[in-house]
């Protein structure tokens, strides 16, 4: 059972989630608001954002496969990350997706 909190630090606890997705957006909206200038700056920043997304998406995915009682094998990791990157890497070695013309 859940023994009950304070209701000081369970209303911290409350509040601190929705601060900190406000304070997120907002330096999100600077950074990008900054950044329109420079449009490679802005599709290297939202790159960098989409494969760190896809990156944990895919270990959570992995951590879960495994919660039937095996450990969390470190290489499994590796195998993931070294795969995101030789793809990021064939697709800047053979240019498959070129950018549009201006």
């Amino acid at each position: 059972s859940v023994a009950p909190q304070p209701r000081g630090k369970a209303l911290v606890a409350v509040a601190v989630g929705p601060a900190c997705l406000l304070v997120g957006a907002l330096l999100g909206g600077l950074l990008t608001s900054t950044l329109s200038s420079d449009p490679a700056a802005l599709v290297g920043c939202t790159a960098f954002g989409v494969s760190a997304l896809l990156y944990m998406v895919c270990e959570e995915l992995l951590v879960s496969a495994h919660e039937a009682g095996e450990d969390h094998i470190w290489w499994i990791d590796l195998q993931v990350y070294v795969g995101f990157l030789f793809s990021l890497l064939l697709d800047k070695a053979f240019d498959l997706f070129p950018a549009p013309p201006p």
